[in-house]
This record gives C-alpha cells, structure tokens and sequence, in this order.
C-alpha cells in the first residue's frame, strides 16, 4: 500500500481523487489545495500527483523532485521544452509520470494495432477535431491546454519525430491575448497531420481520423467508437461501398494511468508516460509556437 498527495483539487483534482479511491494498492490519499489555506509545503507523503495550472507545474515538479518525492504531473510537464529539460535534470531515482492520458486509452491501443497490422494501409493524413465550449483558459493558449494531447497521440502513433513545414491559423473571439480558434498544418515524419482546436465551438467533439492507402479510421472519444472503413479501393476507382467496421472499445483511461503511476512507484520503474514522451511533446509545441505569426 502506497500514501498520495493530491496537490489541487480542482475539476480535474476531484477526478483524479474519485478514481484513486477505486486502485488496489492506495492506502491514504491527502488532499492539498489552496481552497483550504494548504501549500505544497504542507504535503507529508512520498508520492505526489500535481493537478494544479499548467503554469505553476514547472517549479513546482522541480521542488518536489529536489524533495525526492515520486511525482504524476498533470499535462502540460512545462510550458516550454527547455522548461522539461530543466526539470529532468532534477530526476534522481524517483518515478516521474506525465499526464499525456491518451497513452492509457484503451481506444488508442487498439487503433495503433489496427494501423501496426497494416489493415489500412500507410499512413498518409491525420486529423484532429478538439473543439468545446470551455474551459476557456486566460493564461495559455489552446496550444497548450489541447494540442499536448494530440501532440502525445501522434508520437504514439508513428513514433518520436520532430515535426516540420507548420502552418498556423488563428481566430480571435475575446478580448484577451490569446486566439480561441486554432488550426495546425504540419507533416510528422512524412505524414501530413491537422489539429483544429478550440474552446469557443458550439459543442463538444474529440474525433480524430486516420487516412491511409488502403483505408481509414475514425475516432470518436465522446462516442467511444472506432469506425474502420476498408475495400476503400475498387478497379482502381474509389469504392463507395467500402467494408465499414465498429468497434465499442470499453476503457478508463485515468483508471489505467493511476494505476499505472501506483505500480512504477511499488516496482521503482518508469512509466509509460514518462519524461521521454513530455519532452518529444513540448519540443513539438515550441516549434508549432514558432511558426505563428
């Protein structure tokens, strides 16, 4: 049995402790949050997750690992990839996961089989659509409060690459600095990828697409489906009548990483998430952050 501290207790805080509750091998889980008068200061337990801003993460996951604590960082690690490589020279032998939860969707494992298995062909287009209304954030924009999840998915995906050729494309709805409507154009290691995002949409949609040269995948989170469309291709025409396939994968993508997170602390190991994949993901963002104009 392992103790957590809980640092933020906010909307994703109060999901993070409902789940904890549910994980064999959780012993006391303290709650540390602002609300209550609490600092980082008052945390008493080895293992800490941080569900905190992302702008308070970087020198707060610096001063926990100097304490020596084991540490889940909420997405993003930091805002810049100079930022994680700061931090990860502060890692002793402790067990850092970063919250790139996408890693722990069962979906997303199965669509990386699917692909794996050459079923749809090679890769040749990704699409993403991360679009709601809110969490409207005034201190970052949606490229680091949305595209970390994309970003983390790729690199699932097709590996660890840098990106090249970005394109950006903003939309300024408020009064503040940042747009609330973003486009990325980009090529991955020779695909060309799309993130459209969003926190000013009428509705809530997290689907992705994944075309390839002999088919395509469509995600669809809120739905929990995955659709395959396959026999895309007839006499060299388009076939309009392709093998379309559901697939109702069930999954608790925060159970999975908890989880995960509780055994690389029991087993002093890394996690699946780790500052491997924090930093392919901020060095993406920062270069993406380079192209706006």
């Amino acid at each position: 049995m392992i103790n957590i501290s809980l640092l933020g207790a906010g909307y994703w805080g109060s999901k993070i402790s409902t789940e904890l509750k549910k994980i064999h091998g959780v012993g006391e889980i303290e709650i540390i949050d602002i609300k209550d008068g609490k600092t980082i200061d008052d945390i008493k337990f080895n293992n800490v997750i941080v569900a905190t801003p992302a702008w308070d993460h970087y020198q707060q996951t610096i001063e926990l690992l100097d304490k020596g604590k084991n540490l889940y960082i909420e997405k993003p690690l930091a805002s810049t990839h100079k930022e994680c490589l700061e931090i990860a020279k502060h890692i002793n032998n402790q067990t850092l996961m970063v919250g790139h939860i996408f890693l722990y969707n069962d979906r997303l494992r199965k669509i990386k089989e699917i692909i794996d298995s050459g079923t749809i062909g090679e890769i040749k287009y990704i699409e993403s659509n991360r679009l709601n209304w809110g969490r409207f954030q005034k201190k970052i924009s949606t490229l680091l409060s949305l595209a970390p999840h994309d970003m983390s998915i790729i690199a699932y995906v097709l590996g660890s690459y840098e990106l090249i050729n970005a394109q950006h494309k903003g939309v300024k709805i408020t009064d503040y600095s940042q747009t609330d409507i973003d486009t990325y154009q980009f090529q991955y290691h020779g695909v060309d990828v799309k993130f459209n995002l969003s926190w000013y949409y009428p509705e809530k949609i997290r689907k992705m697409v994944f075309i390839g040269s002999k088919g395509m995948i469509s995600w669809d989170e809120e739905n929990k489906t995955i659709k395959v469309i396959t026999d895309v291709w007839k006499d060299n025409w388009m076939n309009y009548s392709p093998l379309v396939q559901i697939l109702n994968v069930e999954s608790n993508p925060l159970q999975n990483e908890l989880k995960d997170f509780v055994d690389c602390v029991i087993e002093k190991k890394q996690p699946i998430s780790n500052i491997n994949y924090a930093l392919i993901v901020a060095k993406n963002l920062d270069l993406l952050k380079s192209f706006i104009h």
